[in-house]
């Protein structure tokens, strides 16, 4: 596989601007893509994002989570990085698939300073930029960016990555906030599916991607 991520490199280069090959965060990918509402611009306590305050944050503790979120609501966990590797982690809300979230802590021992937070499945709570979530749709995107963006091919490691946001709107909301798209097994089939897989880039505005009209399967927020 081109891209061999270790934990080491992966907590060195989350300070560092990330070029196309770096930009392509490692972990599975859920293929559950059910119906979704559109997102709005609301901001929620369930915001997430480089920046942020409050008890998820880049000073934040798994102490801190235990204490505002309930300890019986935090567990330690391995963390899933991908290509067989594991990281030592904290899952919040592990019994409750719309407000769970894993994170990977820089100090570990400690469980202090999130290196990233991940969201898998199909639907959250959670959001982040201009109320993007789990669910959100390749269409949805295309409008709140203003403009069409790029993404990966499916059907690999790194399938529906978006690459670049091609100066649209989103590209500063969603700085350090990396989206996987992922169209369903139901689509795996299909035509259009078969015309944008693979390690290549292509355009959302594609008549294929247009047609597969993929959602947001699972986002990676990385903390400087």
């Amino acid at each position: 596989m081109r891209h061999g991520w270790l934990l080491g490199l992966f907590l060195a280069g989350c300070s560092s601007e990330r070029s196309r090959d770096s930009v392509r965060p490692d972990g599975p990918r859920d293929s559950s893509s059910p119906e979704a509402p559109p997102p709005d611009s609301t901001t929620t306590p369930w915001q997430l994002g480089p920046t942020t305050t409050g008890p998820l944050s880049s000073r934040s503790s798994a102490a801190d989570l235990r204490s505002h979120y309930g300890a019986q609501n935090v567990e330690p966990a391995r963390i899933e990085l991908g290509e067989g590797e594991t990281a030592p982690g904290t899952v919040l809300y592990p019994g409750d698939s719309r407000r769970r979230l894993e994170i990977i802590w820089r100090d570990a021992v400690a469980q202090q300073r999130p290196a990233r937070i991940i969201l898998r499945g199909p639907r959250s709570q959670w959001q982040v930029g201009r109320g993007i979530s789990l669910g959100t749709s390749l269409q949805d995107l295309e409008r709140l960016n203003g403009r069409p963006f790029t993404l990966a091919g499916f059907g690999w490691d790194y399938a529906g990555v978006i690459i670049s946001w091609n100066g649209g709107s989103l590209e500063k909301p969603l700085a350090g906030i990396k989206l996987y798209l992922d169209p369903g097994p139901a689509q795996n089939e299909s035509a259009p599916y078969s015309q944008v897989i693979g390690d290549r880039d292509y355009s959302s505005s594609l008549p294929a991607m247009q047609q597969l009209n993929p959602r947001v399967a699972q986002i990676f927020v990385d903390f400087e």
